[in-house]
């Protein structure tokens, strides 16, 4: 029995079974078994190439300070003025497509374009031609209206007529006669330094603070936003286009230039006429002609400002110099 039972144990019959489940047992066998330890050298050597480590891995990063961890949450693409993040809500009623307002001194200016083109179109016409027009003339209802704007044209004939008699003929349609100081090289590059400056600088804290920057900024555009800052006494320094449009006339373009320079004088604020619309918008970065820049701030750019001034009182004597003659 015993050499019958060692038989049994040794014989290969009773190991025979299926192929899947030899497969099965195998596969559960890999997963059950414990993994044996390796050594350095061979996790070293089977490393994927990714995970080896490289000179760069043991070269010490600086940590960033609180303050550089706040900038670069709060910071947005490099001075670029996206929609504003905080809108005063409209009393009333809202239009869907609202109108466009127009101010008197552009309505001045339109009207003036107008007369003026009328004017050019105007061709000498023949006697007979002549009289038939007032025969038709006198049928028409009209007639009040066309009086009144041959009487206009007449006024600003007489008017433009009286200036070209006053103005010294070293001013011409890109210098024109209001303006105070001759514009030098030196002093329009220093002006293009100072007004790109200043628009770098209320570019940076419209990024930072939308809110506080729309409340102190650093220059205002145009010549309503330039009276109204003067009237409160708060302009530091004022540049004028020297190439404003020609409008004659009461609360007309060139009386409105005049009270500016007057309230300037009135509160000793230095100004300036160095650059035409076309640099002065070239200068900010605008598309649209700017006629007038009142700089409120000048804090960071002190330096070009000084040097602004010197070269100013040089250019005067200088413009003085060429009328005496």
């Amino acid at each position: 029995m015993e050499k019958f039972g060692k038989m049994l144990r040794r014989s290969d019959k009773l190991n025979i079974i299926d192929h899947n489940t030899f497969h099965k047992i195998q596969k559960d066998e890999g997963e059950t078994a414990p993994r044996l330890p390796r050594s350095s050298k061979y996790k070293n050597k089977h490393k994927k190439p990714q995970l080896q480590c490289t000179l760069l891995d043991f070269v010490v990063k600086s940590r960033q300070t609180q303050k550089q961890n706040k900038a670069k949450k709060l910071r947005r693409p490099h001075l670029t003025i996206t929609k504003p993040l905080y809108e005063a809500k409209r009393k009333g009623k809202t239009r869907l497509n609202p109108k466009k307002k127009v101010t008197g001194l552009k309505m001045m200016i339109c009207s003036y374009r107008r007369l003026k083109k009328q004017n050019m179109l105007t061709v000498p016409i023949p006697k007979y031609e002549e009289e038939l027009r007032k025969k038709l003339d006198c049928l028409l209802l009209d007639t009040e209206v066309s009086k009144e704007r041959e009487q206009k044209l007449e006024k600003l004939r007489a008017k433009e007529e009286h200036l070209q008699d006053k103005v010294h003929p070293i001013h011409s349609r890109r210098f024109r006669s209001y303006c105070d100081n001759s514009t030098r090289p030196q002093l329009k590059q220093l002006t293009t330094q100072l007004l790109k400056d200043l628009s770098r600088f209320q570019k940076r804290a419209y990024t930072k603070n939308e809110i506080k920057a729309r409340a102190h900024p650093r220059f205002v555009l145009g010549i309503r936003e330039a009276l109204a800052r003067l009237r409160i006494q708060k302009v530091k320094f004022l540049i004028m286009a020297t190439d404003c449009e020609i409008c004659p006339g009461e609360r007309g373009l060139d009386e409105t230039i005049d009270g500016l320079k007057d309230l300037c004088q009135q509160q000793k604020v230095p100004y300036c006429f160095s650059l035409l619309r076309r640099e002065l918008s070239y200068a900010l970065q605008k598309r649209a002609q700017i006629s007038c820049v009142a700089i409120l701030d000048y804090d960071g750019a002190n330096a070009i400002f000084n040097d602004l001034l010197s070269e100013l009182k040089e250019a005067k004597a200088e413009y003085k110099r060429m009328i005496a003659v």
